[in-house]
């Protein structure tokens, strides 16, 4: 089989790349996603795209009655950390899941474009039989809801908190407060919004301050969240300013599809074309 990127103009699609499937926090930073590369739409002005596939069931709590209670973060048997929930309205889950899938996947998706290694031709997009152009990676994120747990890479419970209620989320426990912004940086305008971080961990990103490397969702230290003034904007900080490094998934799994070492993708975060060989 011949791919239509390789410059056939007709012929069968052939998925040379095949799809990466990763149930499992199986390469360095952790994260679970399934990935694909796909190259047959290569031509002198079109890159290749890397797609990260994560699926979520959201499980959603309801109290037995109108109202109850339930433990966020801090609850332990220890020390107890109850707070008051309410039922969901009619609808109004169902709303909350699109509105966090399609703003998260919108921040994350597209944002980034790896630099295809002059060493590596697999990406060559050719001409009359030779290398014309030497495609890219644009970096791609799909991020849906699940309709049950054994279908989802992770599963996260979300409650209704009651209006006006501090209720801390963690990685498996969000509330509808979740897609808020808030200003977490002292003195600052920044804003941060939870879910887009959250996220983050969810592709392999760790926090800010452990350098990416260490991808602990609950590591709540201060500096975790970034010392200097740009690494508490980070995404994976206290803000939401997206850096290269946060491309790292994609470059794990561009080393995975190609065997050439994430260190070797070069990272843009603007549109980089095909260059001519």
């Amino acid at each position: 089989m011949r791919a239509f990127g390789s410059g056939a103009t007709m012929g069968t699609v052939d998925f040379k790349f095949g799809t990466l499937i990763r149930t499992g926090p199986k390469l360095a930073y952790g994260g679970k996603w399934d990935a694909d590369l796909v190259d047959w739409k290569i031509d002198p002005s079109t890159n290749a795209y890397l797609t990260i596939f994560i699926r979520i069931f959201f499980a959603k709590i309801d109290p037995a009655g109108k109202t109850g209670t339930y433990g966020d973060t801090d609850d332990t048997a220890a020390k107890p950390s109850k707070k008051p929930i309410q039922k969901w309205k009619p609808g109004e889950f169902e709303r909350y899941v699109r509105n966090l899938t399609s703003s998260a996947q919108r921040f994350w998706d597209g944002q980034f474009w790896l630099k295809t290694p002059k060493t590596y031709d697999g990406l060559n997009y050719l001409a009359h039989g030779r290398p014309a152009h030497r495609c890219n990676v644009y970096c791609k994120l799909d991020l849906k809801a699940a309709s049950q747990a054994r279908d989802a890479h992770y599963t996260i419970a979300v409650v209704r908190a009651q209006d006006g209620v501090n209720f801390r989320s963690n990685s498996v426990l969000y509330s509808q407060n979740d897609i808020k912004s808030a200003q977490m940086i002292p003195h600052s305008t920044v804003k941060f919004w939870t879910h887009f971080h959250e996220v983050g961990h969810l592709i392999g990103l760790g926090h800010v301050g452990t350098g990416g490397k260490i991808n602990v969702h609950n590591d709540n230290s201060p500096t975790a969240y970034g010392v200097t003034a740009q690494e508490m904007q980070d995404v994976m900080g206290r803000g939401y300013a997206r850096h290269n490094w946060h491309a790292t998934p994609w470059q794990q799994a561009a080393e995975a599809f190609t065997g050439v070492k994430v260190a070797d993708w070069k990272v843009f975060q603007h549109h980089i074309r095909p260059e001519r060989i």
